[in-house]
């Protein structure tokens, strides 16, 4: 059996993502029930976590694997740093496998399809033994933050990781409460919220976007990872800066990419056309319709069917024209008030005809 794991994971990593939880989970406590909690160590863990996470997500995620927004050079190294408190590896290696995942999505070759099951989604990809080269990020090996990340990750991840919290924890004379809270459950809750957009987020939720893929939405993964949960949508606009695109989604990714660029620190944010997100969410409920079995329709639902996909696609032609012209004005600084009406007038009438279809669909789900 020793032999079967050593040729089959990197038995070296298996040992240290085994080891950082197992810390986190019984050494802390211990430590609480000998010496109790004072406030400095959950506000180092919270602090820490959002400067870990939203290091992965602002800047490994959206800004390097994605491009869907451009940076300052001070704030890419920022964003390398930040994300390399969160201990993923380097950038150029995660975007590698992050880009792969999205071009081979539910495939043999994807580095972590869920296919192969939830565990191997999760953490097995990471621990097993494989011979996938860094491909297709040469645009990224030129950025000056990266270059000096490949040749000083270790250094700086393990500094930000173990050795700053210990030392604040030396600042209130609690350097193994710093290390245990700021450092090993850090860690731990930073790696595996993450895993969860591999894994979980991949299995269970809402494809309101894209009906052909294991992506999901969940909204709580998204409260975990600061607005990766909306899985599905990000599948289907990739290169979008949002990925909570509702109002009320909690994607606090999205609100500080938004907020520096007030600031000029970050610019041209790349945004999926409001048409092109309505005609995923017809197509969507269009495929949902026929896997409930078309074929026991009658004349009467096929026709209904077909005449409010055809009056919604050909509000989305007039919208996507309306877009192109209001983007038009607006670099122009002409008068856009009477594209903009027109516009909520299109959305209005689409999104009903996407009302039609779910409760046409529904209708449908009962009878099959």
């Amino acid at each position: 059996i020793m032999k079967s794991i050593i040729k089959k994971y990197d038995v070296p990593l298996l040992i240290v993502l085994t080891f950082l939880p197992v810390v986190s989970f019984t050494a802390i406590p211990i430590y609480v029930y000998y010496y109790g909690i004072v406030w400095q160590e959950p506000l180092l863990l919270i602090v820490g976590w959002f400067f870990a996470g939203t290091g992965i997500t602002i800047g490994y995620h959206r800004l390097f694997s994605h491009k869907s927004f451009k940076a300052i050079p001070a704030i890419e190294w920022i964003y390398m740093i930040l994300g390399s408190m969160a201990l993923q590896n380097t950038i150029v290696n995660w975007c590698s496998d992050h880009r792969r995942h999205h071009r081979k999505l539910d495939t043999d070759e994807d580095p972590y399809s869920v296919k192969e099951g939830l565990l191997h989604a999760h953490i097995g990809w990471i621990v097993k033994k494989n011979n996938i080269n860094i491909s297709g990020v040469s645009d990224l090996e030129k950025k000056s933050a990266i270059k000096f990340q490949n040749k000083f990750y270790w250094p700086i991840a393990l500094f930000l990781s173990f050795i700053l919290p210990l030392l604040i924890g030396f600042i209130y004379n609690r350097p193994i409460g710093g290390l245990l809270w700021g450092g090993f459950l850090r860690v731990t809750l930073v790696h595996h919220f993450t895993f969860f957009i591999n894994s979980l987020c991949h299995y269970f939720g809402k494809r309101e976007y894209d009906y052909n893929t294991s992506a999901r939405d969940s909204w709580v993964m998204a409260f975990l990872t600061f607005g990766e949960g909306f899985h599905n949508y990000h599948h289907k606009f990739q290169w979008d800066y949002r990925n909570g695109i509702k109002w009320y989604n909690f994607d606090p990714s999205k609100w500080i990419i938004k907020f520096l660029s007030i600031f000029k620190l970050v610019y041209k944010l790349r945004k999926a056309s409001e048409a092109s997100i309505l005609k995923a969410k017809i197509e969507t409920l269009l495929n949902r319709i026929n896997h409930c079995s078309i074929a026991k329709l009658n004349n009467s639902y096929l026709q209904k069917i077909n005449l409010i996909k055809l009056n919604a696609f050909k509000k989305i032609d007039l919208l996507k024209d309306l877009e192109l012209k209001y983007s038009y004005a607006k670099k122009y600084k002409l008068n856009s008030s009477q594209f903009l009406k027109k516009k909520r007038i299109y959305i209005l009438e689409i999104e009903k005809s996407i009302s039609s279809l779910l409760l046409m669909f529904l209708n449908i789900k009962n009878l099959s």
